[in-house]
């Protein structure tokens, strides 16, 4: 079973109220860099992959079957892709991916 298959798509207005909720309590997992390459790594800091989440809009934000949010961030080529979730009272960012496209989040919607 694809555990991080999205399952459904989330407003982007509960997801800000999901980031307001957990306020001072945003964390960077402990491999969430694991995807970056080592250029990327020094263009991104904690405290700037922090501030994308918490301060730009998401394109798309999608509920996975793992339970974790994937939400979608426009950039000049294609998009990053932030893994996170509500885990033992504070929002953790798992991990960040570039990728090319995201998927129709609508289309997901309307398979139910």
């Amino acid at each position: 079973m694809n555990t991080t298959k999205i399952i459904r798509r989330i407003p982007s207005e509960t997801f800000k109220n999901l980031i307001v909720k957990f306020d001072g309590k945003i964390y960077l997992s402990s491999h969430c860099f694991d995807h970056f390459s080592l250029a990327q790594r020094k263009l991104f800091t904690e405290s700037e992959l922090k501030h994308i989440v918490i301060k730009q809009n998401p394109e798309g934000i999608g509920l996975q079957r793992n339970g974790r949010y994937a939400v979608f961030y426009k950039r000049k080529e294609g998009y990053l892709r932030v893994i996170c979730e509500v885990k033992r009272g504070k929002f953790e960012i798992i991990t960040f991916l570039n990728t090319i496209s995201i998927p129709n989040l609508s289309r997901i919607e309307n398979e139910k």
